[in-house]
C-alpha cells in the first residue's frame, strides 16, 4: 500500500479515473436537483414598512443625545411586535391554524438604530399567507401601540404584496454544491483505489522505492506479430491436413 501520493501521482490518478469522477459529479448534480426540486418546499417572503413617531420625553435634549435611550425604544418596538397582544390577534384572523411559536419563527423585525422606520419580514411556504401575516402584524401593531407607548402617529409606508418568487431553496447554489461534492467523492475514491493498489506499474518504482536493480525487461509482443504467428500456425496445420488427405487418396494406401 502506498502511504503517500504526490501531486504528479494525484494528477495521474485523476486522469486515469476521470470517467468515475465525472460520473460522481453528474450523480451529485442529479441528486441535488431532485432534493431541491421535489423534497425541499419553496419559501416566499413578504415585507411591509412602518413609520412610528417616538414618544416625547420630558427632557428633549436628553432624548436626542442619549443613544442608549434610543436603543431601548427600538427594542421596545420589536418586543411589542412579537408580544402576545399582537400575535394572538393575528393568529385569530388566520385561516390556517398556527401556534405562536410557529408564527414567531416566520417573522423577522428589521430595525435600524436611530430610525423611526422599521420593516416586518415574513417567510412562509405560501406567498399569499406570507403577505397576509405581514399586513396583519402591521395593522394590529398600529391599532395597539398607541395605548401602550402613547404614540399618536403610526403609518404603514408600504403594505406587503404577494411575491411569487421563492427566496429558497437556492437552486443554482444547491446544484453547484451537489456537483462539487460529487466530484470530491469521485476524487476521494480514486485516491483510495490508488493507495490500495499494490501492483508495480513502472520499473521506476523498483529502483527508487525498493532499491532493486532491474536485471532485464520483457517486452510485450505487438498484436501484429501475434496475429502473424497465429496465421503461420493455421497455415502449417492446413498444409498438414492437405498432405494427409493426399496420402489417403493414393492407390495402395492402407488405412
Amino acid at each position: 500500500m502506498n502511504e503517500k501520493i504526490g501531486f504528479i501521482e494525484l494528477i495521474s490518478l485523476v486522469r486515469k479515473n476521470w470517467l468515475l469522477i465525472l460520473l460522481m459529479g453528474i450523480l451529485g448534480f442529479a441528486l441535488s436537483y431532485y432534493v431541491t426540486t421535489y423534497l425541499i418546499a419553496p419559501e416566499y417572503q413578504a415585507k411591509t414598512q412602518l413609520l412610528v413617531n417616538r414618544p416625547n420625553a420630558e427632557d428633549a435634549n436628553m432624548d436626542l443625545n442619549d443613544i442608549q435611550s434610543n436603543i431601548q425604544i427600538i427594542n421596545t418596538y420589536r418586543d411589542i411586535l412579537t408580544d402576545p397582544i399582537v400575535m394572538d390577534q393575528v393568529l385569530a384572523q388566520l385561516d390556517e391554524p398556527l401556534t405562536e411559536a410557529e408564527l414567531d419563527e416566520k417573522i423577522n423585525i428589521v430595525i435600524q438604530e436611530d430610525s423611526q422606520i422599521f420593516k416586518i419580514e415574513v417567510i412562509d411556504e405560501s406567498p399569499e399567507r406570507a403577505a397576509k401575516i405581514a399586513n396583519l402584524i402591521a395593522s394590529t401593531f398600529q391599532e395597539n401601540v398607541g395605548s401602550i407607548l402613547h404614540v399618536e402617529n403610526v403609518a404603514i409606508l408600504s403594505a406587503a404584496k404577494v411575491n411569487t418568487t421563492p427566496i429558497s431553496p437556492r437552486v443554482n447554489f444547491n446544484l453547484l454544491i451537489g456537483t462539487a461534492i460529487g466530484l470530491i467523492i469521485g476524487i476521494g475514491i480514486s485516491l483510495i483505489k490508488g493507495m490500495m493498489d499494490t501492483k508495480i506499474h513502472d520499473e521506476q518504482v523498483i529502483t527508487e522505492k525498493l532499491g532493486w536493480i532491474p536485471l532485464g525487461t520483457i517486452s510485450e509482443m505487438p498484436k501484429v506479430f501475434m496475429l502473424e504467428s497465429e496465421k503461420e500456425k493455421a497455415a502449417i496445420e492446413k498444409k498438414k491436413r492437405t498432405e494427409q488427405e493426399l496420402k489417403e487418396k493414393e492407390p495402395g494406401h492402407v488405412q
